[in-house]
């Protein structure tokens, strides 16, 4: 009978230590605060919290931003900043306004806090025109890790992609009222 409850408390033990490591590994680099990580490069839910805001300021009323829309654009920002940084290619401020003047992001080049998006959005189309398809294969080559909560991320586009959740839960029936 000792013997049965030692191997049966090793099992408990050693299923305890691999589902522990699996967790961690899972979520090495899972931190509350960070919406996705661009290789070691993270994106904060404050920084998309700030830009939803400074963009909505600007909205006329019944209209809003999507956060999934900004995530995406500070992801492919990050992305282009960093195929920009291997593939030794300059961005300059006036190109950057160059190309959101004309565009119909033209009127939030005056909001403060929708500079950074801003930027980013220019940057991808930036370094997209110089690269030509060479661009969709860099983005390929970049590690991009997108919080849970935030959905299922696009592996080859590097995008969220709509209605689709990462969770293991599926939601429950409605029930009916009586």
């Amino acid at each position: 009978m000792a013997l049965l409850r030692t191997r049966q408390s090793r099992r408990a033990g050693l299923a305890g230590v691999f589902l522990l490591a699996l967790a961690a590994s899972g979520c090495a680099n899972a931190e509350p605060g960070v919406v996705a990580y661009v290789d070691d490069d993270r994106i904060t839910q404050r920084q998309v919290d700030d830009a939803v805001e400074a963009i909505s300021a600007t909205l006329e009323e019944g209209q809003r931003v999507s956060s999934q829309a900004v995530v995406n654009a500070m992801i492919h920002g990050e992305l282009a900043e960093q195929i920009a940084a291997r593939q030794n290619i300059a961005i300059s401020d006036s190109e950057r306004d160059e190309v959101l003047r004309g565009s119909n992001l033209a009127p939030l080049l005056q909001v403060e806090g929708a500079r950074p998006v801003l930027d980013d959005i220019a940057d991808e189309q930036i370094v997209a025109s110089k690269l030509g398809q060479e661009y969709v294969a860099e983005i390929g080559r970049i590690n991009v890790t997108l919080n849970p909560r935030l959905g299922v991320l696009d592996p080859q586009q590097k995008t969220i992609i709509e209605n689709q959740s990462s969770s293991l839960a599926s939601p429950a029936a409605a029930s009916p009222t009586p």
